[in-house]
């Protein structure tokens, strides 16, 4: 546990305790919420609602309990919705040792600060609207549980992408974008939910507690849909890592270019601290940048040497025929534009459409960067031995204002060598494919297979700029 987690976490307690504290002193439950039984009832209902919670992309975990827990809240105050949300959010992870234990105090410090805000957010709403009986079927009442279920979400949500970005050192609008932008509308949608589990709750003759129960329907299908949410974001994901995947293995010398210039690019988009939405579209844009050369062929894609007038023309379709393959996606369409433009250059001589300078899409700019970078420090089947880090770096200064943006070159340049160096390649990594022998090493040494042989009369051409590069 890092210093900056262990301090979230003994604040977030010691708040906790205060507010309890608090709420003792200045809160008694009130007699709306049934007594202990009532207690006891909203408790197991929390429990239930909390029993399996979704994990989302980023580490946070999301659940149907906030409705009990605000329903607690607005029938009894602030010290109910402390007991039933420290209590009742124990969840399966936490009972099987998966959630660490100061991972389970700050849950339930956190839930438990987050009701008793509520509850005196509620109270002290109600006290001006309602003042007679705050939890009775009335405007007052439905504007105070809006006023609590803002104050519970706030602070549950900040606290929580506060922790989950300290624990993974990932940017708080990236956890907030990645995780609870999709599902914020229906979190909030369960606050008159909650308000309307407790009209139910209070209908004479104990109807309203059997009855109440049957919100069970509605809370489930609501975590049902965070799990479909789940489900079908790393669905999408997975597509788009095993579309680049299948271009890449199309020649051992493109292993996992995509991913590198995916990640190169994601790096240098986070430096300029590009919104959110729009790193996410580099990122994929990256991943299925090169996606149109499943429309070259082999002859031209694997050619060990400089490609002729006509082979060149029909290797320059690549970036139009990757984005009329990813346009009708509708989840990809905005990525289109940024595939078609990643070989344009900055001085407007670049293909396919040879537009220039801030006609290119900003996205574009960046990745073709990140791929030049990415097919100057790789191995090329025309090049056998990739440039240095600072070959490559002389070549991306070299072009700047011809090939390449002069604004974005130096983000690339003051990027970390972590993020830049290629790790070593991996056999246990590389699909089946990839490790049977390559055929051309059967033309560059003749009949004779001993590794390390020289070539006869190899071609090669020269590396300079990355748009001669088949990348």
């Amino acid at each position: 546990m890092s210093q900056v987690v262990q301090r979230l976490v003994l604040a977030t307690l010691a708040a906790a305790i205060l507010a309890i504290a608090a709420a003792i002193a200045l809160y008694p439950v009130r007699s709306e919420i049934g007594g202990v039984p009532g207690l006891i009832y909203w408790t197991v209902a929390a429990l239930i609602a909390s029993a399996l919670p979704v994990q989302l992309p980023r580490g946070t975990t999301v659940s149907v309990a906030s409705a009990p827990i605000l329903a607690a809240v607005i029938l009894g105050g602030p010290l109910a919705g402390a007991i039933v949300g420290a209590i009742g959010t124990i969840d399966t992870r936490e009972t099987s040792g998966r959630v660490p234990w100061y991972g389970t105090v700050f849950n339930h410090s956190l839930l438990t600060l987050s009701a008793v805000g509520a509850g005196v957010a509620f109270e002290l709403i109600t006290q001006v609207i309602a003042p007679t009986n705050s939890a009775s079927p009335s405007g007052g009442s439905f504007v105070g549980a809006l006023a609590a279920g803002v104050v519970f979400i706030a602070l549950d949500w900040t606290l929580a992408l506060g922790a989950v970005s300290a624990r993974t050192q990932t940017p708080v609008r990236t956890v907030w974008a990645q995780d609870l932008n999709g599902v914020a509308i229906s979190l909030l949608g369960l606050v008159p939910l909650a308000w309307l589990m407790t009209q139910v709750f209070q209908l004479p003759n104990g109807v309203g507690w059997w009855a109440t129960a049957l919100f069970v329907v509605p809370l489930f299908t609501t975590r049902l849909a965070y799990a479909r949410y789940v489900e079908t974001r790393e669905l999408f994901e997975q597509t788009i890592e095993a579309l680049s995947k299948a271009v890449d293995a199309r020649d051992n010398y493109t292993r996992n270019h995509s991913s590198r210039v995916s990640q190169i690019a994601e790096a240098m988009a986070r430096v300029m601290r590009l919104p959110e939405t729009e790193i996410e579209k580099i990122t994929w844009g990256g991943l299925l940048h090169d996606i149109g050369k499943i429309g070259i062929r082999d002859n031209i894609l694997l050619k060990e040497g400089p490609l002729d007038k006509g082979e060149r023309i029909l290797m320059n379709q690549h970036p139009t025929i990757g984005a009329e393959i990813v346009e009708p996606a509708t989840q990809l369409k905005d990525e289109a534009p940024l595939i078609k433009a990643h070989h344009e250059w900055f001085n407007g001589s670049g293909y396919p459409d040879g537009i220039e300078a801030l006609d290119i899409p900003h996205g574009a700019r960046i990745l073709t960067i990140a791929d030049a970078y990415e097919a100057m420090t790789s191995s090329r089947p025309y090049r056998k031995t990739p440039l240095t880090h600072d070959q490559a770096i002389d070549q991306l200064e070299k072009f700047t204002s011809i090939q390449f943006d002069p604004h974005i070159v130096p983000v690339l340049v003051n990027l970390d060598r972590s993020i830049l160096d290629r790790p070593p390649d991996r056999p246990d990594e590389l699909p089946t494919m990839l490790l049977q022998p390559d055929p051309r090493d059967a033309r560059r040494y003749g009949d004779d297979d001993t590794p390390g042989k020289q070539a006869r009369n190899p071609t090669t051409r020269p590396p300079a700029l990355a748009s001669d590069d088949v990348s």
